[in-house]
């Protein structure tokens, strides 16, 4: 019987850069983001069937990318809804 070879490392750190650490993708980047530029935060959600259906049907015939379809969308939301650009108040002590 024939057993595979150990991996002597995983699939990530294959294709690290020698002498990087991996970053756990909760975390910020690491450096500042370059003027002009989007930074972009980890985040998972579901949508329904649908929805899913139409943002793959319209990142298709658009050539755009789904991220950018849903951040144009949200924006356009939040700039509907006045309470998205309240500040969350602090906790009261």
């Amino acid at each position: 019987m024939n057993t595979p070879p150990k991996a002597t490392q995983d699939a990530v750190s294959m294709l690290r850069k020698p002498g990087t650490k991996a970053q756990p993708s909760h975390q910020a980047p690491i450096g500042s983001p370059k003027p002009g530029k989007r930074v972009y935060s980890p985040f998972s959600s579901r949508i329904t069937a649908e929805n899913q259906l139409c943002l793959e049907q319209l990142a298709y015939w658009s050539r755009e990318a789904k991220v950018d379809i849903l951040n144009d969308a949200l924006e356009a939301y939040f700039a509907s809804r006045p309470d998205s650009h309240e500040a969350i108040p602090a906790k009261q002590r």
